[in-house]
């Protein structure tokens, strides 16, 4: 008798630990965390290391103004003959803080070109006549530090698009040398040779504040436009804008584009240079990983 109530109470636990089980399964289960969505990762060239080399070709030469310092008794204006040749450019990119980035970049524009002076001239202290053939050179270059501050959208939230403003400094120069080969030498009355060249040499650093857009259209494709400036009234002008399309295969980046840069040294000297740079480039951008 005893075996059977045993036996009888054993499986009257087994159908309640049966039904619990049951009733526990049928139960609502509270609501579990989902993993956050991933953001899909985009070419970009913000924030990130990178090394950039650029050929643009360039080709509108500089011109020599005289300034307000200028007592010559002949014009001190000359435009510079032929084109420029093309200019080399080289980038490196450092990062500065999430999504900004710090750029140091650099081009150098070289040019030569001969012509006839068509009326007497005195450049840089040098006389020339009518009629004087003339050799000329030149070499302009520009050293740019920038600072590339991501304004819009904050926090990225994955966005497509991508405001910066441009926080930079800029050292401009350029040099020229303007020579009569075929004009006799002359002496002074102490005896001295009156060179037959005029050599010349400006130069100037200044802030420039600017803004730029770039553009994710796909995972590897983006657009870019940029563009910054500054000037004081009656000094120097700065200004450069560019915009260009970039393609990443993995870590290099083909880029294609076109730029214009403006410069005009100081007015107040006796002389100053003035140009409008402008073209196509291409270039290569290097994404090491470290």
């Amino acid at each position: 008798m005893r075996k059977v109530r045993s036996v009888l109470l054993s499986l009257g636990g087994l159908g309640v630990a049966q039904m619990w089980l049951a009733y526990a399964q049928q139960a609502p289960q509270p609501p579990q965390p989902q993993p956050a969505p991933q953001q899909e990762e985009r070419s970009t060239g913000d924030g990130v290391f990178s090394v950039g080399v650029y050929y643009w070709l360039t080709s509108a030469p500089p011109d020599l103004r005289g300034g307000h310092a200028s007592f010559a008794p002949n014009p001190a204006n000359f435009d510079f003959p032929g084109n420029s040749k093309y200019s080399p450019a080289a980038e490196v990119s450092i990062p500065a803080g999430r999504e900004n980035t710090l750029r140091f970049s650099y081009f150098r524009t070289l040019g030569r070109g001969d012509t006839t002076a068509t009326g007497p001239l005195t450049l840089f202290g040098t006389d020339f006549s009518q009629g004087d053939y003339l050799v000329t050179r030149y070499n302009i270059q520009n050293f740019k530090i920038s600072f590339d501050y991501l304004s819009f959208p904050f926090p990225l939230s994955g966005s497509r698009l991508r405001v910066k403003t441009l926080w930079e400094v800029q050292y401009t120069g350029m040099q020229s040398s303007i020579d009569a080969p075929l004009k006799p030498l002359l002496t002074d009355s102490s005896g001295n040779v009156i060179s037959n060249t005029a050599a010349g040499s400006k130069w100037f650093i200044y802030p420039t504040l600017g803004m730029g857009i770039e553009y994710s259209v796909s995972r590897n494709f983006r657009l870019e436009a940029r563009a910054s400036g500054f000037m004081v009234p009656s000094h120097a002008t700065i200004w450069d804008t560019e915009g260009s399309a970039g393609y990443r295969m993995g870590r290099v980046e083909a880029l294609v584009g076109a730029k214009a840069f403006h410069f005009k040294t100081s007015i107040q000297a006796d002389q100053y240079y003035k140009a409008t740079l402008s073209g196509v480039y291409a270039g290569l951008r290097w994404y090491p990983k470290f």
